[in-house]
This record gives C-alpha cells, structure tokens and sequence, in this order.
C-alpha cells in the first residue's frame, strides 16, 4: 500500500521525506548572528514600538528588507509567544520550496506532458537537494519566498502566452505575484520577471503582445500596490525613512554596494558549488540546452531566457552573495529533463560519469573526517587532523562525525545505484544521502550550537551578571544578542584600553577565549575572575 502511494503521489512521498529529514535541524538548530538573530531582533523591536511599515534595528532604520517577510516573523512571534524560529522557517523557506516544486512540475506537465514518476521525482531532487536550496529549507532567510512568488509569475505568463489552462483571473494575478516578489526582497523581485518577460517577447518577435501581460491594468494593480506600502511607510517613518528605501537602499546598493562587492564575474564560479552535487550535470545541460534551437518548445525557452536574464542581471549588481542566485536554480533544475532526453548513449556514459565523481568526493571526504577522528599521534594523518583541530575546534565534534558517516554510507550507495540503475534513479538516490546527512546533523546538533550560535553563550551571561548589563569585545554583531538577554550591551569591538579602563563591577564580559589567555592586558584584568568557557567564548562575571 505504500509503494502504491508513492508510485501515484511521488512529489508528496518526496515532501514527507524531506520534511522528515529537516525538521530536528528547524527545532534544534539556534538561530546564527549573523542574519537570523538580526531578523528576530528586528521583530521584536517593531512589536516592541508598535511598527507594522517600518523597521529598525537597535534604533536604526533598516530597509534592506520590504515588510512580507517581516510580517509573517512578527506574526509567528505572537502566535509562539516567544522568539521560535522553526514555524517561521517552515513558512518561509520550506513550504515555499514545496510550492515552487509543485508549480514547476504541473508547469512541466502541461508544457511537454510528462507523466514519468522518476522524472517528476528526479527533476524535484535536482532542485531540492542543490546545496544552496538544501541550506534554505530550515534557514531564516526570505530567497526561497522570492523564488516562489517569481516561478508563479512566469508561469502565469506562459500560461497567458500559450493559451494553455490560463483563467481570466492570471491577468490579475500575474501583477499580484510580480508585486509580493517586490514585497519579499526587494528590486530584484521585480525585475526578474519583468525583464524575463520583455526578454523572451523580444526574442520571440512578439513584443507587440507585451500589453497583454503587463499592460496598463496591471501596472495599475503594482502601482496601487506599491503605493499603499510606500503611504504606510511614509506615515510611520517619515520622508527620511522613504528616501533611504527607494535610493540608498536600491540605487546606490546597485550601483556601489556597501556590504558583499564583487566583480561582475564572481557569479561563474559560485555557480559550481551553488548546484552541488550536480554541478557537473546540471551546468553542462544548461551550456548544451542553449545550443539547441527548438522552436516548437516555448517552456524549454523561457527557463532559459529566465537564467540568462536573472544570471546577467544579478552579475551587473555590485553586491554579490551565493544565495542571491537562488531564483535560477528551478529553472535549471527541470531543464534536465529536456537533457536527459536529447542524449546519446555515448552522453549516458558521461551523465554517471559526472554523477559518480561527485558521489566517490563526498564518501571519501566522510571516510577521511571519519579516519582522521581516530587518529593518534603516530598515525599519517594526525598531522592533518591537528591542524583541521587547531582551525575548526569542533571539527570532530559528534555531529560532524554523524554527517560524515551518514553521506559516506549514502554516496556509496548512491554508487551502487548510478551503476546498476542508472544516472537518473543514482541523481534521487545522491540527493536522499544529502538529506539523511542533514537528518543526522539535526538529531546530533546540540554541541555545535554553542560554537555556531550565540544562545549558549547569552544564557551563561545572564547567570554571571547581578545587573543585566553586559560587555562584548571582539564579538561579531553582539547587539542583536538582546532577544537573549534582554538587558543592556555594551559592545567595546577592539577598544580593550576603554574597557579596561571603566568600572564594570556586577556586569558580565563576553570575550573570545583565545583572546582572553593571549592579550596581556585582559589577562592582567581578568586573572582574578573565573571564567566559563562556552564554544569559542569566554563569559567572566565583573
């Protein structure tokens, strides 16, 4: 009876699988500083002031970010009671990866009529298991939302450009999706789908047809849109507040980025790591795919046209980051389809070929990570493990010994299925070994929080402190540690003189351990205090 279930509902067999595999990471996982921490800190502040257009960050206006994707935070935040951050990723990122699964796959039966249920099921783990994809669907990011809303748009477009099932409602809908698109993240959200359909129009010799799809009522549906959010914005922020959103948070970040400026080549190579571990099927089909010239298929040229146009488009922004390139890995990933069906037997070869490289890599670095655990001074790769040791302290830790074991086991036996059962049924069954090593990275990640999170560290502090005041030094973005901590911080960056100098009496510091025993200065300050070390910090109470 499940094997029947399966065979009729492949895609749902593979959601309940995925959401298995990544649901102890959404539970378990503390959120990172870097940008999850920020996010809930940001919530928490315009819940705090009452803010629902507008929102700061410590006091600073952040526009960065338009509302959606704030919106859903704050709602989840009041529905928790506190500041979770699993529903607001299964919300976020991995419902809308299903989503974009879904849309792709009815959108590639409609198009070609494919009815196979390993090529529906391959062409989803294509995309699902891509390490950039994988990361997001239990990472507080608002990509993947974006993505969702750009793949609706331009599968409404086709729709209305075809004829095919398009309802009256889709030329009112093909705004909405373009304008929520701009809602999630910004700029590109809207230009992706807009430029891709001028692009294709254009290609095809048919722009006289661009007023159906974004004629005059439906600029006036993103207009009235976008205006309703910029009265909102206005209202709450003030003038100041507009001018940073419109320019300095788009035109001058275009133009000359603040933060992630890159050449405009640098999307080339993150490419190859972004579509892991298919980098070396799913780029060639991609190169191969734009040599051909078929006319007849109008869904094979627009995934393409988008690729081109998103890729171009995100090279020509000075600010660059790997997971801006997330909006072109659908499109990539149900290409292969077309690809796998174009091929020779000669290419069949090359496919496991490209297939079995990638599987041999990953088994064999998890047999290493596995046999260097193990090592002793005498053994040849002890001098190797010391120096991995020395610059990723938990590098042993069990949880990186369980993702190792897990993808070792899982490529070997994706090995064994590239070679017995060929490369499409080896490409679902490579993507499975990714999502159990994620399951067992979940279920074990309980002693890499402390050195990959700031929870740990911030409860140790509240227990060192008689005055909820806290100092930082050397700690990267340590104001957002207030969702913890609630009280003051202080956050001295490299000014150990000035903090050495004041009276902290009561307070607590929270200092990189390494810096503690080396600086001679804090060594002095801090000799008689205990400390507790926590991952790679050190918290002393004053």
């Amino acid at each position: 009876m499940k094997s029947d279930f399966i065979r009729r509902h492949p895609l749902a067999a593979m959601f309940a699988f995925v959401t298995v595999c990544v649901l102890p990471m959404m539970l378990l996982r503390d959120p990172s500083p870097g940008n999850e921490l920020r996010y809930l800190s940001i919530v928490e502040e315009a819940l705090k002031d009452g803010h629902f257009f507008c929102f700061y960050n410590q006091g600073i206006p952040y526009t960065d970010k338009p509302p959606l994707f704030f919106w859903l935070l704050m709602f989840f935040r009041q529905f928790c009671g506190a500041a979770c951050t699993w529903l607001p990723v299964l919300f976020t990122a991995l419902v809308p990866a299903f989503v974009t699964v879904a849309v792709m796959d009815r959108w590639l039966r409609l198009a070609t009529g494919e009815r196979s249920a390993l090529w529906r099921v391959a062409s989803a783990a294509f995309f699902l298991a891509c390490m950039l994809v994988m990361v997001q669907t239990f990472f507080l990011r608002m990509d993947m939302l974006m993505t969702m809303f750009i793949v609706l748009s331009l599968f409404t477009f086709w729709k209305m450009y075809t004829g095919c099932c398009t309802r009256k409602a889709d030329r009112w809908l093909l705004p909405a999706y373009i304008f929520l698109a701009l809602f999630t993240k910004g700029p590109v959200g809207f230009f992706a789908p807009v430029l891709i359909i001028v692009t294709f129009l254009a290609l095809e010799k048919s722009l006289k047809r661009l007023p159906e799809f974004l004629g005059w009522r439906q600029i006036l549906v993103m207009l009235l849109l976008f205006g309703g959010w910029i009265l909102g914005a206005w209202l709450e922020g003030g003038g100041e507040y507009i001018r940073s959103l419109l320019f300095h948070q788009t035109l001058d970040r275009a133009v000359h980025a603040f933060t992630h400026k890159q050449p405009f080549w640098w999307y080339i190579p993150t490419l190859l790591y972004t579509v892991l571990p298919y980098t070396l099927l799913m780029i060639p089909a991609v190169v191969f795919l734009y040599t051909q010239r078929d006319r007849s298929d109008s869904f094979g040229r627009l995934l393409l046209t988008s690729i081109a146009v998103i890729f171009i488009m995100l090279s020509a922004f000075s600010g660059k980051l790997a997971i801006y390139l997330t909006p072109i890995l659908p499109f990539m990933a149900w290409l292969m389809p077309k690809f796998g069906k174009t091929a020779d037997g000669r290419a069949e070869t090359g496919k496991k070929a490209a297939l079995l490289v990638v599987a041999a890599i990953l088994a064999l670095g998890g047999i290493g990570i596995l046999a260097m655990s193990r090592t002793t001074g005498r053994d040849l790769l002890a001098p190797m493990a010391l120096r991995l040791a020395i610059v990723t302290p938990y590098i042993f830790c069990k949880t990186i010994l369980a993702v190792a074991a897990t993808l070792a086991a899982g490529s070997i036996a994706a090995i064994i299925v590239i070679c017995r059962k060929g490369w499409i049924k080896g490409a679902v069954a490579l993507g499975a070994a990714i999502y159990l090593a994620v399951l067992a990275a979940g279920v074990t990640i309980e002693p890499l929080n402390e050195w990959t999170a700031y929870e740990k560290v911030c409860r140790e502090a509240q227990k060192a402190t008689d005055t909820d005041t806290y100092n930082t030094l050397f700690v990267n973005r340590p104001e957002n540690m207030d969702v913890y901590l609630g009280g003051d911080i202080t956050d001295w960056k490299e000014d150990i003189e000035g903090f050495v100098a004041g009276n902290h009496h009561g307070e607590a510091l929270i200092v990189p351990t390494d810096l503690a025993i080396s600086d001679s200065r804090l060594k002095e300050f801090l000799e008689s205090r205990e400390g507790t070390r926590v991952g790679p910090f050190t918290v002393y109470g004053l």
